[in-house]
C-alpha cells in the first residue's frame, strides 16, 4: 500500500466500506500531513492510497462537524468490498477491531 495524492483518487464505483477507529494525529504519524479534499459537503480530511490489488482507497473525514468519531474508509473499484476492507487491514496493520461499523452490511 503506497499514500497517494488526493487528485489521484478518483473513478466510480466510489463505495462506502467501514468506519475505523484511528485518530489523525494517529494517521498522520503513520503517512505524514493529512490531505484536505472538497465536495457538496465541504472539506474533508483525506489521506488516500492505493493498495497492492491496485484498488484506491481512502480514510476520509469532514473537517468540520463530522457525525462520529474515527474515519470512513472508502473505495473506488468493483470487488467484493469485505476483501477490500480485509486488504485494507492487512496492508494498513490496522487491527479488526479498529472497524466501528462496516458499511456493506
Amino acid at each position: 500500500m503506497r499514500r497517494i495524492a488526493v487528485p489521484d483518487f478518483h473513478g466510480k464505483p466510489q463505495n462506502y466500506i467501514a468506519e475505523l477507529d484511528v485518530t489523525t494525529e494517529e494517521l498522520e504519524s503513520l503517512w505524514g500531513p493529512r490531505d484536505i479534499s472538497m465536495d457538496d459537503l465541504g472539506p474533508w480530511f483525506t489521506f488516500a492510497f492505493s493498495l497492492d490489488s491496485g484498488f484506491l482507497a481512502a480514510l476520509v473525514r469532514e473537517v468540520e462537524n463530522a457525525p462520529t468519531p474515527g474515519y470512513i474508509l472508502t473505495v473506488i473499484g468493483q470487488k467484493e468490498l469485505q476483501g477490500i476492507l480485509e486488504d485494507f487491514l492487512t496492508e494498513s496493520g490496522f487491527a479488526p477491531d479498529r472497524v466501528l461499523r462496516r458499511g456493506f452490511e
